[in-house]
């Protein structure tokens, strides 16, 4: 336990942090698209991108909020860090966060832990607003022995502020 306290203090220690607000992302779509319990899904994050995380200068994270909602009543909220590759016009963004899941009427996943690992393609529109096409997957990671997780595509809107 030692080592892990240690580990985490030595990274955010030999990092970069700066702080102000960046911007939020709109984002509807199709809930559980390859299952039986597919529904609409629509959700909103916000992005702390100007609040970067400067990994031994190899790697720039930044923090992300945000919930969702389906058409089922099922609902997300979670926090975790995303990242971005590429040209500003055209950039590829990942996502891994860890939030507490809410079945509702929709799919149970097992757990109200869930983690989710998120890919986007964003197109800037202009400097401010971009648009793209995202795919996020659901888990609990095993901690529950029932663990079918969800598979969500849906379009983006993002716009700075």
């Amino acid at each position: 336990m030692k080592k892990y306290l240690l580990a985490i203090l030595i990274f955010f220690f030999s990092s970069n942090l700066t702080i102000s607000a960046n911007g939020y992302s709109i984002f509807g779509g199709t809930y559980d698209y390859d299952d039986d319990n597919t529904t609409n899904l629509f959700g909103l994050n916000y992005h702390l991108s100007k609040n970067e995380l400067n990994l031994f200068n190899i790697l720039t994270i930044n923090p992300v909020v945000g919930g969702f909602i389906t058409a089922k009543s099922a609902t997300m909220l979670y926090g975790g860090f995303e990242t971005n590759f590429g040209a500003d016009f055209i950039y590829l963004n990942l996502s891994s966060s860890a939030g507490i899941y809410n079945n509702g009427d929709g799919k149970d996943l097992g757990n109200d832990l869930q983690f989710k690992s998120e890919i986007n393609l964003f197109y800037s529109l202009s400097r401010e607003s971009r648009f793209g096409v995202g795919s996020h997957h659901i888990s609990n990671a095993g901690l529950n022995s029932v663990n079918p997780g969800t598979n969500n595509y849906y379009l983006i809107y993002n716009r700075d502020f």
